[in-house]
């Protein structure tokens, strides 16, 4: 090899080794541009994270799906409902550069569509399945389908045939709560009555201690509830009643669950919001998201021992059903007026349940009793 020769290969390579080292520093440019644009939700919780229920549960599955699909979440606590501190997390988020964002409350629906008249284009989730503003994207659990599976419990269990309900305030989303409840509480014991209250708020702790003193005082022998805190589950197990725990188990001592506890109506957000997330940065959202039973999204566990195995074995079998496509909502199903709503050999649709304003056969209201503020 010639002098001439070797000049010729030794520039070919340090023409290479430059371009291999200009393509790396770009590379390394690029990652450091991705980790710096890593994509972010924004999330208002009305609540605290930490608070027993409705808000702890969003926040471990929204959290818990973060992680899976590699989002950074940017959260707000403590926003409390229908003030202007929830619209104010809100126009925080939105003019931090959050432009979707999670609102834990179908109560913050009349903010969002405030944010939009403002200019705001920001899209909201809101777990709420009625028409909502322009921007939000519907979501929620079938929870009533866990519901039903604790009413059969309820139904199997009571000795006084009568099971009480504290509810927050007449929806959509109670009212099918209630009947699916009573659906399953009445198809394995026709004489059980679901004896309601409704509080006026989802989370009063006083006017739930009072509905759930209330309706022992009428005879019921199990609790339910469809609040966001344990106030019903509190009172049922210092009172020795049996109850059902709803959306986590109540832990009385803090770790153990009490036997009073018969089961636990068990919610996994994590399911809906790591599909909502991927369909985020796929940059299209569904029309709803509301997911139950087929994805393991709601269940119903945490038997007491109390509960014996046939009575879980009937729970699972109607579980199976579900799972299978089986709908709670199908057959004659009349309301507590006596008129037909379902025919034998029907199920309601998803629109009808979506907008169901009447409640079944055998659910029975009571009137809140006054508390003093």
């Amino acid at each position: 090899m010639n002098r001439t020769e070797r000049v010729l290969i030794a520039a070919a390579l340090l023409l290479f080794l430059g371009i291999f080292g200009l393509l790396l520093s770009l590379y390394r440019v690029d990652d450091k541009a991705a980790s710096a644009e890593q994509p972010s939700v924004g999330v208002v919780l009305h609540g605290g994270v930490d608070d027993a229920g409705w808000n702890r549960q969003h926040y471990v599955g929204i959290q818990k799906a973060a992680d899976i699909t590699g989002i950074k979440l940017y959260i707000v606590d403590g926003a409390t409902l229908n003030t202007s501190k929830g619209l104010e997390a809100l126009r925080q988020l939105s003019q931090q550069g959050r432009d979707f964002v999670i609102a834990s409350s179908a109560s913050f629906d009349n903010e969002a569509h405030k944010m939009w008249e403002e200019g705001f284009h920001t899209y909201f989730a809101i777990p709420k399945l009625e028409e909502q503003a322009e921007g939000c994207v519907p979501y929620l659990l079938r929870l009533y389908q866990a519901e039903y599976l604790a009413g059969i419990l309820a139904g199997l269990q009571t000795s006084s045939h009568r099971i009480g309900y504290v509810a927050p305030m007449p929806n959509p989303e109670i009212c099918r709560s209630i009947n699916a409840f009573a659906i399953g509480a009445r198809e394995v014991n026709p004489q059980a009555e679901i004896c309601a209250v409704f509080v006026g708020a989802w989370d009063n702790p006083k006017k739930e201690w009072k509905a759930a003193d209330q309706l022992r005082s009428v005879g019921v022998d199990i609790l339910n509830s469809h609040q966001d805190g344990m106030t019903v589950q509190m009172f049922a197990d210092s009172h020795g009643m049996d109850y059902i725990s709803y959306l986590e188990p109540y832990l009385p001592g803090g770790e153990q669950l009490s036997e009073r506890s018969l089961a636990t109506v068990l919610c996994h957000w994590d399911a809906v919001y790591e599909t909502m997330f991927k369909d985020y940065l796929r940059g299209k959202f569904r029309k709803r998201y509301w997911m139950g039973m087929d994805v393991d999204a709601v269940d119903l566990g945490e038997f007491s021992p109390r509960v014996n195995a046939g009575v879980q074995a009937a729970i699972h079998r109607a579980k199976a059903r579900i799972k299978g496509g089986s709908s709670i909502f199908s057959g004659e199903i009349r309301d507590n007026q006596g008129r037909l709503r379902c025919r034998e050999g029907e199920n309601l649709s998803d629109a009808a349940l979506i907008h169901m304003d009447w409640y079944v056969e055998g659910v029975r209201f009571y009137e809140a009793a006054v508390v003093a503020p």
